[in-house]
């Protein structure tokens, strides 16, 4: 288990784990019927060698043919790529509260989701949204795509320098 990237951060008894194989992310986010892929606007802002890291989460909600909620200001960028009826708006904290109520339908109206994967959030910001989820769901399994370790997603990646956190991306899209 790699250490949380925020040091503050105590999980309680119930700690994550970090997947280090792409092929075993592939395997973990691939398996559930029913996914949502929410994607925060700081993936507009990092880049890996020249390409922004919302190009990695766009083919991965791509390959996983799932729902992608746009938070942030990252939706005109996701419509264009994914088409208006696959992304929806919506803020971090109202997607958390809505993936929180066992009672919600989903985006589609076909009921609540298996596993809800993130990236491109502020660190401090989304591991609040994953311990809300951690402990308050037992419906709904977390993943963190950032190149960060979160111990409240139930699979985030190891703490990764960027030439990592690319390859790992670009080798987690061929596995898909």
């Amino acid at each position: 288990m790699a250490r949380p990237y925020q040091k503050a951060n105590i999980p309680g008894p119930e700690m994550g784990t970090t997947v280090k194989d792409p092929k075993v992310m592939a395997a973990i986010v691939s398996a559930p019927k029913k996914t949502v892929f929410v994607i925060g606007s700081e993936a507009l802002n990092w880049e890996l060698d020249g390409k922004k890291v919302i190009d990695y989460y766009i083919e991965i909600a791509k390959k996983l043919d799932c729902d992608v909620i746009a938070t942030g200001h990252t939706f005109q960028v996701l419509t264009e790529n994914l088409g208006e009826e696959k992304v929806h708006d919506m803020t971090l904290i109202n997607i958390t509260d809505r993936l929180s109520d066992k009672e919600w339908k989903g985006l589609d109206g076909d009921g609540q989701y298996e596993m809800a994967i993130f990236g491109g959030h502020l660190v401090f910001y989304v591991s609040q949204t994953l311990s809300r989820l951690k402990n308050f769901t037992n419906w709904v399994r977390t993943v963190d795509l950032d190149r960060y370790a979160h111990p409240n997603a139930r699979f985030s990646l190891a703490n990764l320098e960027m030439h990592e956190w690319k390859d790992f991306l670009e080798k987690l899209i061929e596995n898909l």
